[in-house]
């Protein structure tokens, strides 16, 4: 087990910078291929649904969004 800040592991901070990466590559080949695919998107909806399941899963860590 590595160093933890919080409930969060080192490793799980570095398998998810890992995974990011993987889907910004992902995303940049969707667009450069469909720019329109995206444009229907509402990145709010998105950005909550993300943060909702974050908090299940840290509940102790205050996640939110900031305004």
């Amino acid at each position: 087990m590595g160093i933890k800040f919080g409930e969060i592991d080192s490793n799980q901070i570095l398998d998810n910078e890992f995974r990011i990466m993987v889907l910004e590559s992902v995303v940049d080949r969707i667009l450069q291929t469909n720019p329109a695919a995206v444009a229907n998107l509402n990145m709010q909806e998105i950005r909550n649904k993300v943060v909702a399941d974050l908090q299940k899963k840290y509940p102790n860590s205050g996640i939110g969004l900031k305004e």
